[in-house]
């Protein structure tokens, strides 16, 4: 059966039965995507959901953006897309209702409920401070919590920005604060602030011109309103107000810093206080201080502290005075150094170490060594004020009371004084030079000054009743070992020139040094010289024949010469020293070179002689001695005036060198004669030395 000839989409057919005995081909089922129109005929197939019809009859595919409810009869005969409301639009094609028009961007999508209870859709414009991006069937949603969109139809959350006013925070719009502000819808996380030290009236300010107050701690700058300054130091601004000026503190009062937002910060700086019922602030007085900016009174150091000025910012500047100790650190108090204790020579911080210092031993206080109270003048700063008392003194290390021979007065930190060379003291402690002795072993010198005792003498020093000492001798042939002996039982040896049992005088021919015990006999002197009684050394001794430094001493008298039977030098010689009055000898030799010969001797006058004749022994140091009438050798050529006697006319002949011989004339007018010996051919001429006539026996 063709059923294209009841509709060129049916497919499946059947003959229906008419009125009467007529029947008619009519449509059971149409193709896919064909429909059976429900009217009745059953011959046109429409055009299923989603399908519209074109030109040559096919249903196609609904095309994007409309939508395709089927073929109707009554609503849709002609098989025809249907436009979807204005802002929605289908998204694919074959879309088959209205339900199936979603809303494109900007565009919310909405049910609207007709009076007769039929429901259909509408596109919706999204209006200022809604979105919606599209292809759903939402309404617009809204922007976040303080955002809005430039304008209507806003098709993403982007556009949702902060209005005019307000800043994009976390999603949210959020007013601008005080003294921020912004001009247009904006994405910014920040508002633009105002100038410095300018703010505006409200939040959310939406314009420069907002910015129009000064803050807290500014003042409008009179000559430009858009600047504001801070206040200076010492004033402040509490207001946020249109002000071109800030206000002084009152009281004098400072602030820290510039800027002060009020009243409240003006302070009294650290050194500083009001006191009640003043007008003004003023510094801390002395013995107080302030560290902090406030307005608190000043805190007092603590009872005997100092500060060095007024306005003292710490309590680093509280002081123990010079002399001054601590007593209790709580609370912190000071008294000053006394009975035998002292502080430092300048002020110092307060420590738990800072107290006042003991004494070193033995030393003292003028209060304890004067036993009175200190006076208020008075400060002990150093050990140098610990004194030693009197008859003390000070050494390197620790004070001593001062040992003999020393003193001090005391109430002084100086060393123990010595007396002086050759003085002492009787005892230690002595407090005064008063007290110095002359000191064992010493004696008062003729010109006040003490000397040391010579040996052969002792001294037991003075005493404070007679300071002053004399030297006394040993006993005669006893001495000291040493200078400065200090009692007689030191004169225990012979003196020089004393010796043997009793230390009795060397004799004639001998000698002693001295210092030998009393059984040491005196030494006798070598064969062939002499000595002097009392000699005390070896070079005392003199040969007992001494030769004329040339030939011969010719006598005033030749005639004076005795002739004896002496017929060699030598025979001559002895013969001489066995006369204790033999002057000298002459030896005349018989012949040239003979041993043999005429002898003479010059004997000594005893009795009133006129002459004293001294030969010369070596270099002067002795001198043979002899009475004579006459002169003796040759006159030398210059000759000295004024000799006063005959030791001087000695000394005189020892200071010439060429004289061998003084002649001393005592008489009426004293005359000094030096001479010499003479060559003489064949002929010789010794004097005689014995001890009894050495001029230092003669003249002890």
């Amino acid at each position: 059966m063709n059923c294209s000839r009841v509709n060129p989409h049916c497919a499946v057919c059947r003959n229906q039965r008419g009125t009467g005995t007529t029947s008619q081909l009519v449509c059971s089922s149409c193709e896919t995507g064909y429909r059976l129109r429900r009217d009745g005929s059953s011959k046109i197939c429409d055009c299923a959901p989603g399908l519209a019809m074109d030109a040559n009859k096919n249903c196609q595919p609904c095309s994007i953006g409309n939508y395709c409810p089927g073929g109707d009869a009554s609503l849709n005969p002609n098989n025809e897309e249907a436009d979807c409301p204005d802002g929605l639009a289908t998204t694919f094609m074959g879309a088959k209702s209205q339900a199936q028009c979603f809303t494109q961007p900007g565009y919310g999508r909405v049910s609207v409920q007709a009076p007769d209870g039929h429901v259909t859709l509408e596109g919706v414009l999204c209006e200022v401070g809604t979105y919606n991006i599209g292809g759903n069937t939402a309404v617009c949603q809204n922007c976040g919590p303080g955002l809005t969109t430039a304008r209507n139809g806003s098709t993403s959350a982007s556009a949702c920005q902060a209005p005019a006013g307000s800043k994009k925070d976390k999603g949210i719009g959020k007013l601008c604060k005080r003294g921020t502000y912004t001009t247009e819808v904006n994405s910014n996380t920040t508002c633009a602030s105002c100038p410095e030290g300018i703010t505006t009236a409200d939040e959310g300010s939406t314009s420069p011109d907002d910015c129009a107050l000064a803050q807290k701690g500014y003042y409008i700058n009179p000559n430009d309103a858009t600047e504001a300054l801070e206040c200076p130091q010492d004033t402040y601004q509490d207001q946020e107000a249109y002000v071109t000026s800030c206000t002084p503190c009152p009281n004098g009062w400072k602030t820290e810093d510039t800027g002060a937002t009020g009243v409240p910060l003006c302070l009294a700086p650290p050194g500083f206080e009001l006191l009640p019922n003043a007008s003004a602030i003023t510094p801390c007085p002395l013995s107080s201080y302030k560290t902090e900016w406030n307005r608190n009174g000043c805190i007092q150091c603590g009872s005997g502290l100092i500060t060095k000025e007024e306005g003292s910012v710490s309590n680093d500047a509280c002081l123990i005075p010079a002399g001054w100790g601590l007593t209790s650190m709580s609370p912190v108090t000071a008294a000053p150094c006394e009975k035998n204790t002292f502080g430092d020579d300048t002020s110092r911080v307060v420590a738990s170490d800072a107290r006042c210092n003991a004494c070193p031993g033995d030393t003292y206080t003028l209060d304890t060594l004067e036993n009175r109270n200190r006076s208020s003048n008075e400060l002990y700063t150093s050990d140098a004020d610990c004194l030693v008392k009197p008859g003390w003194g000070t050494t390197s290390t620790i004070p001593q009371e001062c040992p003999v021979g020393t003193y001090n007065e005391g109430k002084n930190r100086l060393p123990c004084k010595q007396c002086g060379t050759g003085w002492t003291t009787v005892s230690t402690g002595r407090t005064s030079e008063s007290q110095c002795v002359i000191q064992a072993g010493w004696k008062m010198g003729a010109d006040g000054i003490p000397d040391p005792c010579d040996k052969g003498s002792f001294s037991t020093g003075g005493t404070e009743a007679a300071p002053n000492a004399t030297c006394i001798l040993c006993p005669n042939g006893w001495t000291t070992q040493t200078d400065e002996a200090t009692r007689e039982a030191e004169c225990a040896v012979c003196a020089p020139g004393y010796g043997g049992s009793g230390c009795a005088q060397c004799g004639y021919g001998t000698y002693a040094a001295g210092g030998s015990s009393p059984d040491v006999a005196c030494v006798a002197c070598a064969a062939g010289s002499t000595s002097r009684k009392g000699a005390s050394q070896s070079q005392q001794c003199h040969s007992t024949l001494i030769d004329a430094r040339f030939d011969v001493f010719r006598l005033a008298d030749e005639a004076a010469w005795s002739g004896i039977d002496a017929a060699t030098g030598p025979a001559c010689g002895a013969a001489c020293t066995d006369s204790v009055t033999c002057v000298m000898y002459k030896f005349v030799a018989s012949e040239a070179g003979q041993a043999t010969g005429r002898c003479s001797l010059l004997n000594e006058v005893t009795a009133s002689p006129s002459h004293t004749v001294g030969f010369k022994i070596g270099n002067g140091d002795e001198y043979s001695v002899w009475g004579l009438t006459q002169s003796v050798g040759a006159a030398l050529a210059r000759q000295p005036s004024g000799v006063a006697d005959e030791a001087a006319c000695k000394d005189v002949c020892t200071a010439a060198s060429e004289c061998e011989v003084y002649v001393w004339q005592s008489g009426g007018s004293p005359e000094c004669t030096l001479a010499a010996s003479e060559l003489e051919d064949s002929a010789i001429s010794m004097f005689q030395v014995r001890g009894d006539h050495l001029f230092s026996d003669l003249h002890p």
